[in-house]
């Protein structure tokens, strides 16, 4: 943004200097005496306009230096032309189309004694597009402040929405460690309960055919065991069939306890432990503060980064660039 900025200054500078360009329409020196004349033929100013000035350069000048315009009859302009002695350098702005129309058919004479003229020019003053390039600037720059203050300030709602975000992962974090450890110091309880209903229900096994309740409930407490106690489900061939056979069931049974249980299918459970996992070591920036993006994936199993990066986004709202920068803030 700043370099287009002063791109645009550069450029509109640019066309100002262009639109008051000076072009030498005579160049001296030509010493003056005893009221010598420099005549400029009208091809000199073929390219006059309106408002353009008409500048004669003088050196060597003393006090009885002096000098005058003189023309064809320059009746347009009294007091100014017709004989009229100045000193040193001066100058005349085309202001009537009388005074250009002459010009441009008679040229002009320059008059004068006792100094040298160095040079003549005209300096092309175009008033309209100048006011239209400074108008333009003007407006330029005030739309690009106007574009930078609507920039930092999305941006900055941007990050806060990004904090926001971020903070949820995190309470989201906290909550499944806190489940953990709630479920980790009652599990001696929880399985000693399954072995009591189990006897008094005859003894019934898991290995029965018949997929009950009670078959159900060992799935699903042996499924969260493996997700939060091991890291098999972060190698990057782990699908449905390795699940079963950890838990000593086959695909079937798996799949449908997934399903009826947590509410989601296999791939979604996965990719959401893998994804935990990959915000944990984002935020463990000792193990792990000098891992990419990519690196981070491949730990947690995902084999394409593209892939790693679309499904971070779509479970967390962030993507693992943007959660790495809020870690880091």
């Amino acid at each position: 943004m700043r370099r287009l900025y002063l791109l645009l200054i550069a450029v509109c500078f640019t066309f100002s200097l262009f639109a008051n360009k000076i072009e030498i329409i005579y160049q001296g020196p030509y010493e003056i005496g005893d009221w010598g004349t420099v005549e400029l033929s009208s091809i000199k100013f073929h390219n006059l306009e309106i408002g353009d000035t008409i500048y004669v350069y003088v050196s060597k000048a003393d006090s009885t230096s002096k000098g005058a315009f003189q023309g064809h009859e320059w009746n347009t302009l009294p007091g100014i032309i017709n004989g009229q002695v100045i000193t040193g350098d001066y100058e005349f702005v085309v202001k009537n189309q009388d005074v250009l129309d002459e010009l441009r058919e008679y040229g002009l004479k320059v008059r004068g004694e006792n100094y040298v003229i160095d040079k003549i020019a005209i300096k092309h003053n175009d008033h309209l597009v100048r006011n239209i390039i400074i108008g333009a600037s003007i407006l330029i720059i005030l739309s690009l402040f106007l574009a930078m203050g609507i920039l930092i300030y999305k941006n900055q709602q941007l990050r806060k929405a990004y904090a926001s975000i971020y903070q949820k992962n995190l309470d989201v974090l906290a909550a499944a460690d806190q489940e953990q450890r709630i479920r980790a110091h009652y599990q001696g309880q929880i399985a000693a309960f399954k072995e009591m209903l189990m006897s008094g229900m005859g003894g019934k096994k898991y290995q029965s055919s018949t997929l009950d309740e009670d078959d159900k409930v060992v799935i699903t407490e042996r499924i969260f065991k493996l997700f939060e106690d091991s890291e098999e489900y972060l190698s990057t061939d782990f699908n449905l069939n390795k699940l079963a056979d950890l838990v000593g069931s086959n695909y079937k049974n798996v799949s449908q306890v997934i399903n009826e249980n947590f509410k989601k299918n296999f791939n979604t459970l996965l990719n959401e432990y893998r994804i935990k996992e990959a915000c944990r070591r984002m935020g463990d920036l000792t193990r792990y503060g000098n891992y990419t993006v990519e690196a981070i994936g491949e730990s947690v199993g995902f084999g394409s980064r593209s892939t790693f990066i679309s499904t971070f986004k779509k479970i967390t709202g962030l993507t693992p660039s943007e959660y790495q920068r809020q870690v880091r803030a």
